[in-house]
């Protein structure tokens, strides 16, 4: 499943969720309020846009819905595409992104006309936690939509010395949540 040992923690999601921008007018996607995923509800918390660019942020329907912490959430990076940037470019971009980082596994491919990634971020002085991301994105009529779910598995002291070195241990954790994630219907369409 996760095929390759890579460098760095990619803090895409953090950095996206700081950036503030206007609702654009129009909006090309349309994607649900509400979104059900291995038995919890998520809701909508934030929608920030910049430039083409959108990024929602989903949190469990039952609990705090802080954007700046959270355990488990659903992204959504919409992208209207006017650079028309292929899956194949989108790969090779997020592989290079990877390459940059250090002792992140990710796998990366393009099954179906769809891309997919599998990614296992190892805890951090600063996120005492190893992050679980997976992926799907489809060019759409109206750009690139991708769905992403994040769940963090917090560590203490005493795991954060074992298994910042181990990531190979949430290998069948993620083969699962890739499984169940690529079993969750497409939920982004393009507007009529």
């Amino acid at each position: 499943m996760v095929k390759r040992l890579l460098s760095g923690r990619m803090l895409f999601a953090p950095t996206v969720l700081i950036m503030a921008g206007c609702v654009s007018q129009h909006k090309p996607f349309s994607v649900p309020e509400k979104v059900n995923f291995q038995g919890q509800t998520y809701v909508k918390v934030t929608a920030n846009q910049l430039d083409e660019m959108q990024h929602l942020l989903y949190l469990p329907e039952i609990g705090e819905k802080n954007p700046e912490n959270w355990e488990k959430g659903i992204l959504f990076f919409l992208d209207k595409n006017s650079n028309k940037q292929t899956l194949e470019q989108r790969a090779a971009f997020r592989q290079s992104s990877f390459n940059k980082q250090q002792n992140v596994l990710a796998d990366i491919n393009i099954q179906n006309s769809e891309l997919q990634s599998q990614v296992i971020y190892p805890p951090t002085e600063r996120f005492n936690n190893v992050m679980l991301e997976v992926t799907r994105g489809r060019n759409l009529n109206c750009g690139y939509g991708q769905i992403q779910f994040s769940d963090k598995r917090w560590l203490n002291k005493a795991e954060f010395a074992k298994k910042s070195k181990k990531l190979t241990a949430y290998n069948q954790a993620m083969v699962q949540l890739a499984l169940e994630f690529n079993q969750l219907a497409w939920l982004v369409e393009c507007r009529k």
